[in-house]
């Protein structure tokens, strides 16, 4: 109780007992021993123990298998029809600058519109993307002008489908599984990321482009059928319009310090952690390391291997009822590993190093996306997560641009350090702000208590005020 008062700006303390003790009387068993206990009860995979779960989760990881396949050979192909390394950065701008256009809306909607329809319809829209670019490379009739509009089209449809996605996915398991389904699911990401690269060297090489955009085509027929297997969702009552439902959302996020001082720690993650390892790999491989293209493979590898090893990890992570401890140290040691990179000679280093980001930059954005998920009440998910999308892919196009920056300037192991010393630097400032985010997760009490509808009746104020 003291935890939810105080994410929320009261000072209030915790007794040693609980209410029954304040009274004399015998004290309750600790809420520690309580959520340990039925932790250790609790399957690190007990959301594939719902029947509905499966379904979403097979549907999801065939989808994101193809999604995969054809993000790994979109460059590729690029280059092919005559672009350069500018071109290749102009498309990667264009294909995430619709989270931030469209990622608060995405979330509104998503809140006040059946998720199960939204998803059937964005969805099957971006498999008809996929169609036609099979199509028109098939055709020979594929530009690059039409992959920058295909780019900022697909962009957008999968931004307005991810609040969608995650309030489905909440939607399949009690509450008490939520956890559990978070982590499985970022399991999935990973895997799928792990083999859809290699389907797509294959693919290139024996059947080229058109088969590439044909099995990302098909991949959309499993979440399209999973989806319409499911349920659809309570539509809430549209109370206000959908400006009023954005601002309610950033309201509801930024009233927890908790969580929003996780969204900070998700924006430098995303403006200073993701583009060095996004876009300045080859440079780091070419003029850091002194490598080639086997070199560059090696330490993609690494990363994808520490990556799922952190999504097995997140399985018994999400478990904990408190994960600030393991979100900051995610953070701290993926900034590390950054600046370190950055100024590494040695390629053996370099891939221990690629290993260990790899690992904690799952765990900090895998618990992130579990502590959202499970603190956000079931009206506001959507839109909390829809915040937390744009925070760190919305941005990364500015990002990009900063880095490019500091290349031009310091050379490509220059701005992998700078990036890696910022978001370090940000992340203890936050941290000495807000020493709230040792307790993330721990501030998710249930919103019927009194606590929720009159916080001033319990919580013990310091001299008259809200903390600062």
């Amino acid at each position: 109780m003291a935890h939810w008062l105080r994410d929320r700006g009261y000072e209030a303390y915790a007794l040693d007992g609980g209410h029954a003790a304040l009274l004399g009387a015998r004290p309750l068993a600790r809420e520690d021993e309580a959520h340990e206990t039925r932790d250790a009860a609790r399957s690190t995979i007990s959301a594939l123990r719902h029947r509905r779960f499966r379904i979403y989760s097979a549907g999801v990881l065939f989808s994101l298998t193809g999604n995969w396949v054809e993000a790994a050979a979109f460059g590729y192909v690029v280059l092919l029809l005559g672009g350069s390394a500018a071109t290749l950065g102009l498309i990667g701008f264009l294909n995430t600058i619709p989270n931030l256009i469209w990622g608060l809306p995405a979330g509104a909607l998503a809140d006040r519109y059946d998720r199960r329809k939204l998803l059937l319809l964005f969805q099957g829209a971006n498999a008809m993307v996929a169609v036609a670019l099979a199509v028109l490379w098939a055709t020979d009739t594929l530009t690059v002008p039409l992959m920058g509009v295909l780019a900022v089209l697909g962009g957008s449809l999968g931004t307005l489908s991810f609040p969608a996605f995650q309030g489905m996915l909440a939607s399949t398991v009690p509450g008490e599984d939520l956890e559990s389904a978070v982590a499985v699911n970022s399991l999935s990401l990973q895997v799928a990321r792990f083999i859809g690269p290699a389907i797509a060297g294959v693919l290139l090489a024996t059947s080229g482009p058109t088969a590439v955009f044909v099995v990302n085509a098909v991949s959309f027929l499993g979440v399209l059928v999973a989806v319409a297997m499911l349920p659809g969702s309570r539509v809430a009552a549209a109370a206000s319009s959908l400006g009023g439902a954005m601002k309610d959302g950033l309201r509801y996020v930024f009233g927890q310090r908790s969580m929003s001082s996780l969204m900070i720690l998700t924006v430098l993650a995303g403006v200073f952690g993701t583009p060095p390892i996004a876009f300045m790999l080859p440079g780091i491989v070419k003029f850091q390391l002194h490598g080639g293209a086997a070199t560059l493979g090696a330490l993609t590898a690494c990363i994808g291997l520490g990556s799922l090893l952190g999504s097995v990890a997140l399985l018994f992570l999400a478990r904990r009822v408190n994960k600030g401890e393991p979100v900051i140290a995610g953070f701290f040691l993926t900034a590390i590993s950054i600046a370190l990179v950055g100024i590494s000679e040695s390629v053996p280093l370099s891939l221990v190093l690629a290993v260990i980001g790899g690992f904690c930059g799952v765990v900090f954005v895998g618990l992130s996306t579990v502590v959202v998920q499970t603190m956000a009440s079931e009206e506001m998910r959507a839109r909390a997560m829809a915040i937390w999308a744009a925070a760190f892919v919305g941005l990364l196009p500015f990002g990009a641009l900063i880095t490019t920056g500091l290349a031009a300037w310091l050379g490509a192991g220059g701005a992998v350090l700078v990036d890696g010393l910022i978001m370090l630097a940000g992340g203890l400032l936050v941290l000495a702000r807000r020493p709230e985010l040792g307790w993330l997760g721990c501030a998710a009490l249930p919103e019927a208590c009194i606590a929720a509808t009159a916080p001033s009746a319990v919580a013990l104020e310091g001299r008259g005020s809200r903390a600062a």
